[in-house]
């Protein structure tokens, strides 16, 4: 079973992405952080196939979440989509897209969802 790993901090969004992921692909175990804190532990812990990844949430922004990933062994080559509604020119937003592998914003549909997954190469036929 394919795994993918929302971190947002707005229950909405998340609730919203993971409902969308089950009920579509039954394929897939989503797991959901309610902020960078948790999902930095879920991503070394569960290893999933796929990170969303909001930029701004509280004790650990998504920027720095994607640096800590990138900068270890065991999580650097996890594919991460950049999900946010932020403007380029916040550092945090601009950060976070740069070293992410592909961006998504908010808001967006679930065919955008779909189309941006597929067009990743790790994990194109996650969601098909």
């Amino acid at each position: 079973m394919q795994v993918v790993l929302i971190v947002d901090d707005n229950t909405a969004v998340r609730t919203v992405i993971s409902d969308f992921l089950a009920y579509t692909f039954q394929h897939i175990k989503v797991l959901q952080a309610i902020d960078g804190l948790e999902g930095m532990a879920l991503a070394r812990e569960a290893r999933p196939d796929l990170i969303l990844l909001d930029a701004e949430m509280p004790n650990m922004n998504g920027f720095e979440v994607a640096q800590q990933l990138r900068a270890s062994s065991d999580t650097q080559t996890i594919p991460i989509i950049a999900i946010s509604s932020g403007p380029e020119s916040n550092p945090i937003v601009s950060g976070l897209r740069a070293i992410s592998d592909a961006t998504l914003p908010k808001p967006f549909s679930p065919d955008e969802l779909v189309q941006v997954v597929n067009g990743l190469k790790p994990v194109s036929g996650i969601i098909a």
